[in-house]
């Protein structure tokens, strides 16, 4: 990372400890990020940015538009 780059990280950071700047993490900083907070002693802001890392969501597990089979949630439902 250059010098520029290092001192966005510190910057960044310094406003994530202070709660605020989420909007500033990203791909490109995040793991940067994690290390820091870990060097800081900051287990928590350090989870929640792993946490922000994460792959979530249904991306490419999306439910079909297709209508539900004739025996759809039978066993469910009462009758």
């Amino acid at each position: 990372m250059t010098d520029a780059e290092l001192q966005a990280v510190e910057d960044i950071y310094h406003k994530l400890a202070k709660g605020l700047g989420h909007e500033l993490v990203n791909d490109g900083n995040v793991a940067a990020l994690i290390r820091r907070a870990e060097l800081d002693g900051r287990t928590v802001l350090a989870t929640e940015l792993r946490e922000w890392q994460a792959p979530c969501g249904t991306r490419g597990r999306e439910p079909g538009t297709l209508a539900p089979t004739r025996g759809f949630n039978r066993e469910n439902v009462k009758h």
